[in-house]
Order: structure tokens, then sequence, then C-alpha cells
């Protein structure tokens, strides 16, 4: 048992060293022999914009078809018209610093940027609960973490925001303990800088961050320095900053945001406070919604996460005098933070997937909740690290822990819908399509796509949908200009095409099979009437 004991006794940068091949070949190894090809928008807009900037380009691209159609509806999802060039409809913070990344150190090194990030989140998650409770409870956790189904999933596909935004909060919340612990100046202004980062990644997550940050200090009040407070404001900023000037280069005004039609036009303070409540809950507040979401995400998906969590906080409750007063603190502060997120997100009831009963791990709510799954599980390797000690514990450890890898790995990598195996061979079915189509179109042409957008962006410029008769205007302006325009959709029967082409007769339009052939797909072409 020599070797047991010391399994805990080793210095925090043996861990950093451990943890390098660990992010290459645990998260980093779903993008080995991938195309550039993504299984959702917001990954491709990303990815796009970020290349963008690698490649030395502005982060805005040029969107000119859409001044022959008079109507921004030449573009993929994900993305806006903003004074007639293509702009993210998204947070701005990920395109930034990828694509940074990606011009110093070369465009191969971007899809690993965030498997690599993984590094700053399990090691700062080490540190705190190491400071929290203890080595053996510590390195419990950051095992826990690295193995957890949302941790993995969304720290494999990188361009997500949600898992960089977690390890830079991580990491401010290690600077501000350490501010808290030893009262010097550079732990508030790193805190800065790393909260700064955060939300520039998801710049929506303000209001619990600033909430739950000011609670925090109040109940270390004593231990603050007030003085240094201002190098805590002066971080953020700086590490903002980019955000700000990108913001205003685009929008006009540095707090507008590209994320929603809607907010996209604030363009002054009081307009924004005018908008506190939709942002404080932008979807509502349903319990019953909650309540579904809950069970669903937060239980029935990774149910083996939440025994070890109901678990971990049944034993802290009853050992709540023998944990410190920081563990304590920090506790109900976990809590605050996991209620938020559960009653903000969980009123939001929407189907990523196809399938509207489905419950997979690529659907929102499990990147959405990575706060609430990853510091849950401090508790639960509290009480693992008491089972450990105790006889027949380090089997039953290793036991569990056996159990709760495959059935993370049985969840991340071959569930049947969205886990990343299935991911992995949509992405390539998707490229042989674009190739095929790609040799059937010409290069100045437009698709309307619907959700296969992401399938031929930005190869070849798409419309979305055509929703309204200005959007079948738009299109006869296109082939009026010879601009060729293509319609990849499921298959149509005779009698469909034919009631179809009854409708385009209203604005002098048909339309013509070009090729069959994308297992429920087809691609037809729109041509002039006369």
């Amino acid at each position: 048992m020599v070797i047991s004991s010391k399994l805990f006794k080793f210095r925090f940068y043996y861990l950093i060293i451990l943890l390098v091949p660990l992010g290459l070949f645990l998260y980093g190894s779903f993008h080995f022999n991938l195309p550039r090809r993504f299984n959702s928008p917001d990954e491709a807009a990303n990815a796009y914009f970020a290349h963008r900037l690698a490649q030395g380009y502005s982060l805005t691209a040029p969107a000119g078809l859409n001044e022959i159609t008079l109507e921004p509806i030449v573009h993929p999802r994900s993305t806006h018209i903003i004074k007639g060039q293509l702009a993210p409809a998204s947070f701005l913070g990920l395109p930034l610093l990828i694509g940074f990344l990606g011009r110093i150190f070369g465009q191969s090194i971007m899809p690993l940027i965030t498997p690599l990030a993984a590094i700053i989140g399990l090691s700062c998650f080490y540190w705190l609960v190491r400071e929290l409770s203890d080595k053996r409870s510590a390195l419990i956790a950051v095992l826990l973490l690295a193995f957890h189904p949302a941790f993995w999933y969304y720290h494999s596909r990188s361009f997500y925001h949600n898992a960089l935004f977690f390890d830079f909060l991580l990491l401010a919340i290690v600077c501000l303990m350490l501010a808290i612990k030893n009262g010097k100046p550079w732990p508030y202004l790193a805190g800065g800088l790393a909260l700064g980062a955060a939300l520039a990644m998801r710049t929506s997550e303000i209001f619990w961050l600033v909430t739950c940050g000011l609670i925090w200090l109040s109940l270390n009040w004593h231990q603050v320095v007030v003085r240094y407070l201002w190098l805590l404001i002066l971080g953020a900023l700086i590490s903002f900053l980019p955000v700000f000037v990108t913001n205003y280069s685009i929008y006009g005004s540095i707090i507008s945001v590209g994320y929603s039609q809607d907010l996209k036009q604030v363009t002054n303070i009081p307009q924004a406070l005018g908008l506190l409540p939709q942002l404080l809950l932008p979807f509502g507040f349903h319990p019953r919604v909650i309540l579904f979401t809950a069970k669903n995400y937060l239980w029935q998906l990774i149910w083996w996460w939440a025994i070890f969590v109901m678990v971990g906080l049944v034993y802290f409750l009853f050992t709540w005098r023998q944990q410190t007063k920081q563990a304590q603190k920090f506790l109900l502060v976990v809590l605050l933070i996991s209620v938020w997120l559960v009653v903000v997100y969980g009123s939001w009831l929407f189907n990523d997937n196809p399938d509207p009963n489905a419950i997979t791990i690529g659907t929102s709510y499990v990147r959405y909740w990575l706060p609430v799954f990853s510091l849950l599980l401090w508790p639960a390797a509290v009480f693992i690290s008491k089972v450990w000690q105790k006889k027949w514990g380090r089997v039953l450890v290793f036991g569990l822990f056996g159990g709760y890898i495959i059935l993370s790995i049985n969840l991340v990598w071959w569930e049947p819908l969205e886990g990343l195996g299935q991911i992995k061979a949509n992405v390539k079915r998707f490229e042989n399509w674009n190739r095929e189509v790609q040799a059937l179109t010409e290069p100045n042409s437009v698709i309307v796509t619907g959700l296969t957008d992401k399938i031929f962006w930005p190869e070849r410029s798409v419309i979305y949908n055509l929703a309204s008769s200005t959007d079948y205007q738009a299109v006869v302006r296109l082939v009026q200009n010879q601009i060729p325009v293509y319609w990849f959709r499921s298959t149509l029967r005779p009698d469909d095409l034919k009631r179809i082409n009854l409708n385009l007769k209203n604005y002098n339009l048909g339309l013509a099979i070009k090729q069959y052939g994308w297992q429920d797909f087809s691609l037809y072409q729109f041509y002039l009437l006369n």
C-alpha cells in the first residue's frame, strides 16, 4: 500500500505535465483525420471567422449578393448581414482568441486549442479542491471531471464557446481565492483578466457571474483588500477590450451584440438597462419546463453523475461542521450558480436534434450546464476520498471509477445520435456531399439549404430558407443577374414538384431536378419561365 499512499503526494507541476498528453489524446483525438466540416452552424461560423483572422483578414466578410437580392438572406445560420458584411451572430471571444493564436502558431493548431485549454480547467479544479479539502479529494475530483461526459464532449468540439468559458472561469475563481488568501495585488489583476476572457467567450453569463462573485466577496469581505479591487475591474476590461473594439467596428457600439437579432441594435446604456429583465430571464420562468429539462438532462442522460453528486451533497451536509468555513461558503455559491443556471436555461424548451423526443449529449442544455455538472463533482470527490480510506475502500473506488469511465465513454463516443463517433461519421459524409455538389454547381452559385447550410458553406453561398414572397423575389433577382440558384432539399415526388412549380409561377420561376442521390436529399435548380 506504499504506492497507493504516495499516489496523492506529488507536486502540482507533475499534474500539469500529465494533463498535456491527456488533453491531446482524450479531447484532441476527435480531430484526427477529420475534414474541416462541422455538424452544427455555430461551429461552422466560429471556425470560419476564426480562420479569417488567422489568415490576416478582418473578422467580417463581403456579402455582395445581398445587394442584388435587396434582402439580407444570403448567409448561413449563426451569421448576420450588417452593413453589407457577413458578421458573427454569436459571442466574439472564441473566434478572436482562436484566430489570434492561429495567426501566431499556424492554422493547424486551431482545432487543438480548446482540447489543450482543458489543461487550464483541470489544473485549476485540482488547485481549487485541494484548497477547499485535501490533495486526495483534489486528484479524485480531477479524474471525475476529466471523464465527465459534458467536459469531455465539449472540449472535443473545439469551436463551441462553452468549454473555453468554463476553463477561464475556473482560472478566475482560483485567482480570486489566491487574492483572498495572500492579499497581494497580482491575483486581483490576473483574476480580472481571466474573468474578462470568460465573459468574452459567453457574455450572456455576466449576470450570474457578477452576482455570485459579489456574494463570494461579501462572504470573505474581511479578507478582501479593497484598494486592489480596481485591479480586478481593470483586468476584466483589458481582456474584454478586443470584444469592445470589434463590437464597435461591426455594430457601431461597444455594447451591441450579434447573438440576438433583437439585441444587436442596442446603442446606449439606457437601452441596455431597459432590456435587463429579458437578459436576466431571457426565456421566462417556467417551473414545469424546468422540472422536465432537469429530469432529462441532469438525471436521465448522465444518471451516474447524478448519483455521485447526490451522495456527495448528502455526505457534505452530514459533515457540515467538519468542513472549513471556506468550503462552506464556496458550496453555497456553487449551489446558487447551479440553481440560477437550471432556472434560466431550464425554462427554455427547445430541440437541437431533428427528433423532438431525443435526449442527447449534443443538446444545448449539456453545454449550458457545464458549470453545474463540473462544480458539483467536488462534494462527490470528498466523499470518495473518505471511502478510499476504509477497508476495501480502494477496491470499491477503483470499481466506481471503472464504471464511471465506461459509462462516460459509451455516452461521449457511442451515443447513437450525437456521440463523437456518429458526429465524425456525419462530418465525413458531409464532406463527400460537399465535393459532389461543388462539382455540379458553379462557384458563384447560391444554394437554398435549410438545415444543410453547414455542409455547403463557405464554399458556396447559401440561403437558409425561403419563408416569404420577398424571399422568392430575391431568388428571381439572383437568377436575372446570372447567379445560378439551387435548392438542396428532401427529394420531391413528381406530384409535389408539380405543386411547387404551380406556386412558383406567381414569381415567374420554375424548379427542375439537377441530381438525385444523397440519401433522402436531391439537388434542384431554379429557372426563369420567360
